[in-house]
């Protein structure tokens, strides 16, 4: 869980830091719709994230002779007492079941917040005490944390890539 404080000090760093800091993806095909749920649920199975920890932003459907939907999900998925990941999920699709196309994007972030609230938390002696215990001892644990993000969206890509030729596949089939 985040932590709940008025005055924090956040950590902000992209899970990849070297380019691209965000992921796209694009399929063309059949049934593109499909794409949202299958994303959705991999969400929550690559991330191990419960429908709490998923929250929709942006929802736009339409539907005349071919179906258009554009979402923004933000995922939080918490490590530790002060570290979370946040990544944002944008899906863009348009089509029908014989033809259409869909765009994803995914921006993975490690979070580290640390909560400012109170005198002693705002004292320098406080501060240096918590800046040595992160040097010391939490950097390499963060360290594991982007590594772990990395990992999880590597995999997600992998997924819905699996999913694309899944429903390519299918739609020869018929």
């Amino acid at each position: 869980m985040a932590v709940f404080a008025r005055t924090k000090l956040v950590m902000y760093d992209n899970c990849f830091p070297e380019d691209p800091a965000e992921f796209e993806l694009k399929y063309v095909g059949p049934n593109p719709i499909a794409v949202y749920q299958r994303m959705y649920e991999l969400m929550k199975t690559v991330w191990r994230a419960g429908d709490k920890d998923i929250q929709e932003d942006q929802y736009n459907y339409g539907k005349s002779d071919v179906e258009k939907i554009k979402v923004r999900w933000h995922l939080h998925r918490d490590v530790d007492r002060f570290t979370y990941f946040w990544v944002r999920f944008d899906l863009s699709a348009s089509g029908n079941e014989k033809s259409g196309n869909a765009y994803i994007r995914i921006k993975p972030i490690l979070m580290t917040e640390y909560p400012q609230d109170t005198v002693w938390q705002r004292s320098l002696l406080y501060e240096m005490l918590r800046t040595f215990w992160h040097r010391a001892f939490y950097h390499n644990k963060r360290r594991e944390y982007m590594d772990n993000c990395r990992d999880i969206t590597s995999f997600f890509l992998k997924k819905m890539k699996e999913y694309f030729k899944y429903l390519a596949e299918e739609a020869e089939k018929s």
